[in-house]
């Protein structure tokens, strides 16, 4: 007998048969493998729970989430590797499920980050409030608020200064007006009596330019607006000269323009008092000296370089005698401005009235 053959048809079933058991071993490994990956990821967002109840900075936030990519990143590499290469239809599936875990894993970056960002600006609006809170409770009244005190206290003490006057039978303000009657009618002058209504300055000066004729009785209605913007004028082309005056003021010495704002809160304002900055800027802006009657100390003049020389006298010369010698027949002489001015006029604080010559024949003054 010859020698038995070998059976070729048993080789070959047992090479499919371990060619199918490596593709089930394969298959089996690529499920265990996903499995192990969806429980590092469940576990990664149990780790992540975890860190949200504890305090992150953002600098923190940003590497780990720099380090969950990374991570990912690696469980993708590896899930590639477990899929057979010429299997282009799991590949395909690998790639969506891979593609799903990372498009997730941003998301979920991005809602931290997000609501990070917004307990961030809660805690910021905190901290806000509870300092404006504190400066609040630990600082005093402000500059500004200060001053508005002050100003109630000046008007109550106004108030209750008037209300004493009238209990008064004679008030100050009458006795006043009795001792400019003394000063003045000697000099053949008297007051003229100009409305208290915070422009008494400026109507007072209408009034003596139209007693002076240098206006007509037609253009004396609202006249007082013309000489505001005439001294606002005036104190914004000097305001090197001003500027100190203004400055002394407590309202505008933080002001980053304080001449400017000095004119259009006070000068151009209808209502508001004007003083020896106003009478000096008028003076010079009509080259015309004023003369300020006091009842009870010297009389002032400004601009007194304005009057004509040939008739100008020593500096040593009152105001009363540049009065009286103004009402001399000389024609070359400037004509002065003549106001009085009432430290307790009305009980209410300080005033101006013109100063007119006395009519004929009359000796009392006109209140």
């Amino acid at each position: 007998m010859g020698k038995k053959k070998p059976n070729k048809l048993l080789v070959v079933v047992d090479d499919d048969k371990e060619e199918d058991d490596n593709v089930v071993q394969k298959k089996e490994e690529e499920e265990g493998e996903n499995e192990k990956v969806g429980d590092d990821v469940e576990n990664d967002e149990d780790n992540d729970d975890d860190d949200d109840s504890k305090l992150e900075s953002k600098g923190k936030m940003v590497q780990r989430h720099k380090m969950e990519l990374k991570k990912l990143q690696q469980q993708i590499d590896k899930m590639a590797h477990s899929v057979p290469k010429k299997d282009k239809k799991a590949k395909d599936e690998m790639a969506v499920k891979t593609k799903k875990m990372e498009d997730e894993l941003l998301a979920k970056h991005k809602q931290e980050m997000s609501r990070f960002d917004e307990e961030q600006k809660k805690v910021e609006q905190g901290i806000n409030d509870l300092l404006i809170s504190n400066n609040s409770e630990s600082k005093g009244p402000s500059k500004t608020q200060l001053k508005k005190q002050k100003k109630l206290e000046e008007e109550e003490a106004r108030a209750k200064q008037l209300e004493e006057d009238r209990k008064n039978h004679i008030s100050k303000g009458s006795i006043e007006f009795a001792d400019f009657a003394k000063k003045l009618t000697p000099l053949s002058l008297t007051l003229k009596h100009i409305r208290s209504d915070g422009d008494c300055l400026y109507n007072a000066i209408a009034n003596q330019l139209l007693v002076n004729g240098a206006i007509a009785e037609k253009d004396i209605n609202g006249y007082q607006k013309k000489l505001r913007l005439l001294a606002a004028n005036y104190i914004r082309a000097n305001t090197d000269e001003f500027l100190p005056f203004v400055l002394a003021e407590d309202d505008f010495e933080e002001s980053d323009n304080p001449v400017e704002e000095y004119c259009q809160s006070t000068v151009l304002k209808d209502g508001k008092w004007g003083g020896h900055l106003e009478l000096k800027a008028i003076s010079h802006s009509l080259k015309t000296p004023i003369v300020i009657y006091n009842a009870y100390s010297p009389d002032i003049i400004i601009g007194e370089e304005f009057f004509k020389p040939a008739t100008t006298t020593t500096t040593s010369t009152t105001a009363t005698s540049t009065s009286s010698s103004s009402s001399s027949s000389n024609n070359n002489q400037v004509k002065p401005i003549n106001l009085s001015y009432h430290k307790h006029a009305f009980t209410l604080g300080e005033h101006y009235n013109s100063v007119i010559p006395l009519p004929p024949a009359t000796t009392t003054t006109d209140e």
